[in-house]
């Protein structure tokens, strides 16, 4: 995977720390990782903790928005944390950090 990340689970949330760049050339897999490990047995939440990511382009947005689809559609929740520098500001710029901020735990 060209986006290291890193899951510790904790009763029925699991966090999962994302770093480096995610953009293009990671979105897909990205995705596919992040749903993977919040179908796990037992998740009911999934937080993503950006506070490593140092750039996100359109298609690391499009994977994050998949990602809570997929967990709206499934009784899961998504939320973002740890946006910060100029993956804050894009998220924030497209209202995207408001919607993956939002928590329903």
């Amino acid at each position: 995977m060209s986006l290291p990340l890193s899951h510790l689970r904790d009763g029925d949330t699991v966090t999962i720390a994302l770093a480096n760049d995610l953009d293009l050339s990671t979105s897909d897999e990205v995705e596919e990782e992040l749903i993977a490990l919040g179908s796990a047995e037992g998740v009911a939440h999934v937080v993503l903790d950006l506070s490593e990511v140092r750039f996100l382009d359109s298609a690391g947005i499009n994977a994050l928005l998949k990602v809570k689809r997929w967990a709206d559609a499934n009784g899961r929740t998504v939320r973002v944390t740890g946006a910060g520098g100029l993956v804050r500001e894009v998220l924030e710029l497209t209202g995207v950090l408001a919607h993956l901020s939002a928590t329903d735990q």
